[in-house]
Parts: C-alpha cells; structure tokens; sequence
C-alpha cells in the first residue's frame, strides 16, 4: 500500500502543476484583454472631442489661434442716448425789447465770430436809455466841475489863512492873491483883515503919545476894545470861512458820488438792453436814429442755424431773431435705467465710448459732464450727459447713438476672445490647438464678458492655444463628426 502511494504522489503533484500554470496563463491573458479593451474604450471617448482637418480644408478654414492670457476686464453696459447741443454753446438770440428789426446781416449757415454784427433793430427804448445816460453824464461832469473849484478854493484858503493868521504880519497889499479863487470867501476874510490892520494901526500910533499924557487913556481903552473886537472879528471869519468851505467840499463830493452811482446805473439799463457795453466814441448820438439803434451781437463764434424773420419786421420782446450753435462739441444724453444704477458712481471727467450706427458704428470718445441724482418719476431713470468733440463736423444733433457704461471697477481675470467661446445645448466649450491639424474640444465654465472678451474661470489654463477664429467651424465639424459615428 505504501508502495502504491509513493508512485501516485509525484503524478499528482504533476498534474496539480499543470494545472495552477494553465490557470494561471488563463488569468493573465483575461486580465491583458480587459486592459486593452478598457484603453480601448477611453481612446474612443476622447477621439469624440477631437477634430481633426485634412491640409487642404484647414488651410481653407483660416483659422487664427491665440494664448489664453490674463488681461484687465472691464465690464460694461451699451445703453442707447443722442446726440444734442451743447447747451453752454447753443442760444436762441431774441429779441430785447420791441422795435423795429431793421436789418439782419447773417445768412442761416453763415459761421460768425464773438463779436460780430448779426443784426440791427430800432427802439425808441433804446433811445430814452442813451438819452438817459447822456443826461446822467453831463450831470457828472457838472458835479466834478463843482467839486474841483470847491476843492481848489479850500486849498487856497487854508494858504491865505497861513499867511495872514497872527502872529503873521503881512499887509493886505502884500497878500498877492487877486489871482487865487477864493469864492465868497475873499470878502469876508479880506474886509475883516483890513480892520484887524487898522485898529493895530491906531493903536500903535497913539501908544507913544499915551506915556506924554498928550492922549486921554479912554481913548487908549477905546482903541484897544477895536483892536480885540477886529481880532475877534477876524478869527470868526477865518474860523466860519474854513467850516463852509469845508461842508461845500463834502457836499459836492456827496452830489459827484450820487451823480456818479446816477450814470452807472443808467450805464447798466443800457448794457442790459443791448445786451453789449455801448461804445460811446464810436456812437452818433446827434440824431434820434442813432440814439435808438440796437446792433445785435454774436456772443460766441458759431453757425448761424436759423432765422425767424424777414428785414424791415416788427418783432416784440422775446421774439426769437436767429438761433446760433457752436458745433464743435455736442453733448451726449443716455438715461441710466434701474439696471445701469450701478453705474452712477461714474463722476466728471471719466471717458466713455459712443458708438454712432449712422456712421458706419464708428466709435467716438466722451467726457463725462453730468450723471444725475434724482430718478424721473416718468421714466425712471437717471440723466447722464457727457461731452463729445467734434471738430470733424460728422456729429449732429438728434443722432441716435449707443453709449458704452463701465460697470464696477477694473480687475485682472483669465480671459480669451469672445469668439473662442461657442455654445451647444447650454454648455460653453472652446477648442484648443494640439498641432497637426488636431484640435480638442475642452469645455470650460465662464464669468463675466465684455465685447471682445470673455472671463474664464475654469478649463482653461494660461497659455493654451484657444482657436479665436474659426471656432464655429470647428463645432460644426464636431457634430458632424459626431452624427458620422
């Protein structure tokens, strides 16, 4: 028995080799034919992503590659506005006053300058306000002429009263004042004067013959009482003299003040009726046509755009004569609906893009001027103005135009061209360049965009080489591709 065991045991073993090597050659090959079906199947997967074009019908694509880079995104709303005048340069000129429009020297579309004559109209008014100012003038110069002879006479009072006042002893005669305007002064001071010298006289002739006894003393008593009266006399004149002529002085200063205030104000009624300063040098004023002319001004250099009357005309106060624009900058109006609001944080001197469609959608740069607080209660909105150049002359008023708003502040994000991004069946892919002619559909998910570009926040790194043009076609060829299969 135990010889029989021993000659079955190294068969068994045998075959139990045999086995365990088939199994094991069994398993290996199972487990090589799963992985390359799985492989397989991945390389199927991905080669539906990926499009691929013949030489001839990429060249014919044209397409245009570019990196995906990080740039500064600013984004933006396009709202629409027009185009209007500049209110500071845009006046409709009426008329002052009524009368008569003799003559209007300007053509509509005629370019005048600041200054220039545009028309000629003729009021009596106007004649009464140069009328009144020649009367306040020549009330002027009267007082002025008053006030320099009162102010030379109290000068050479106040000369002559040096001169003679005592201990001064100078004689009438030796004065020399004949020359001198004195006024009524003279007089008064030189009659008092002459007594003053008089009983100094008698006084002082009668006083050696007083210590002989030869003169009673009453009579030296006598000639001294006319001497002090003379004095007393004498220094009221001086004294009175000096206050008259003083409160004379102040008088006229007072009336040459008032008149002058007079012919400033008669001044400005005129300026305020011809809408000019009045040349006095230059205006006949002899003849009542010439005191009531009015000559209607250019108040800034601009193109006549309109006339509203014909020579010869009667035209009342108000009535609008010409309307004169300066064009060579406009102003854009845009109102700021609810959801533009953000953008009011926008303040004067920020530039913004304005695109004019009648203008083959050329664009223009502007200047923020004004960004309302108040919404209308009608429209609900926010009045924008901002101002535009135009000194090419391509801009008129009532345009329609689409004013772009920034939105928020700039920042730095991953961005591509908005035509790299394409669309199907609400998902966002865009194709990146793998060489050869070999292109892969990569789908990314994307943020904010503006007009040429778009925020990439995933599925795109920096640096890939994103199909910017000809990404349509790409998609084509991919769903084409896609219903082949």
């Amino acid at each position: 028995m135990n010889h029989f065991i021993k000659k079955i045991i190294p068969g068994l073993i045998v075959a139990i080799l045999l086995v365990s090597c088939w199994y094991s050659v069994h398993m290996l090959l199972n487990q090589s034919t799963q992985t390359d079906s799985h492989e397989a199947s991945l390389n199927a997967q991905n080669d539906t992503d990926i499009v691929t074009l013949p030489e001839g019908k990429l060249t014919a694509a044209n397409l245009e590659t570019a990196a995906v880079q990080s740039s500064v995104l600013e984004i933006a709303n396009i709202i629409t506005g027009r185009i209007q005048y500049d209110e500071r340069k845009h006046v409709d000129i009426k008329a002052p006053l009524d009368g008569l429009l003799q003559e209007i020297v300007v053509t509509p579309g005629e370019q005048v300058e600041r200054g220039e004559l545009i028309a000629i109209l003729r009021s009596p008014e106007i004649g009464q306000a140069r009328s009144e100012v020649i009367k306040r003038k020549r009330e002027l110069d009267l007082a002025t002429q008053i006030l320099n002879r009162e102010s030379t006479i109290s000068e050479n009072l106040n000369k002559l009263l040096v001169k003679i006042t005592p201990p001064a002893n100078v004689t009438t005669s030796e004065l020399n004042i004949d020359e001198s305007a004195l006024g009524v002064y003279r007089q008064e001071i030189l009659t008092a004067h002459a007594k003053l010298q008089l009983a100094q006289e008698l006084l002082g002739n009668i006083q050696p013959l007083a210590e002989t006894g030869a003169i009673p003393g009453r009579t030296i008593r006598e000639r001294q009482a006319e001497l002090q009266i003379a004095r007393s006399t004498f220094q009221t004149a001086c004294d009175q003299a000096i206050y008259n002529s003083t409160q004379s002085k102040l008088e006229s200063e007072a009336k040459v003040a008032e008149s002058q205030r007079q012919f400033n104000l008669a001044q400005q009624l005129l300026e305020a009726l011809l809408g000019y300063k009045d040349n006095e040098d230059s205006t006949n004023l002899t003849s009542e046509e010439a005191l009531s002319r009015l000559e209607i001004r250019a108040p800034f250099s601009g193109t006549i755009e309109s006339r509203g009357f014909a020579n010869q005309e009667r035209v009342s106060k108000g009535d609008s004569i010409l309307v004169l624009a300066n064009t060579t900058s406009l102003y854009v109006s845009a109102n700021l609906r609810e959801g533009d609001w953000s953008a009011i944080s926008l303040i004067a001197g920020t530039k913004i893009k304005v695109e004019v469609p009648a203008l083959e959608h050329r664009s223009f740069d502007a200047t923020v001027s004004f960004v309302g607080r108040e919404i209308d209660s009608e429209s609900k909105a926010i009045p924008l103005i901002a101002t535009i150049d135009n000194q090419e002359g391509l801009l008129r008023p009532g345009m329609f135009v689409r004013v772009t708003i920034p939105i928020g502040k700039p920042r730095e994000a991953i961005t591509v061209s908005s035509n790299a991004i394409v669309q199907h069946e609400n998902h966002s892919f865009a194709f990146v360049n793998l060489g050869g002619g070999r292109f892969r559909k990569v789908d990314v998910r994307t943020g904010q965009s503006t007009e040429d570009w778009i925020e990439v926040l995933d599925g795109l790194n920096l640096g890939d080489a994103v199909v910017a043009r000809g990404a349509f076609l790409l998609k084509s060829e991919l769903l084409l591709q896609g219903e082949t299969e």
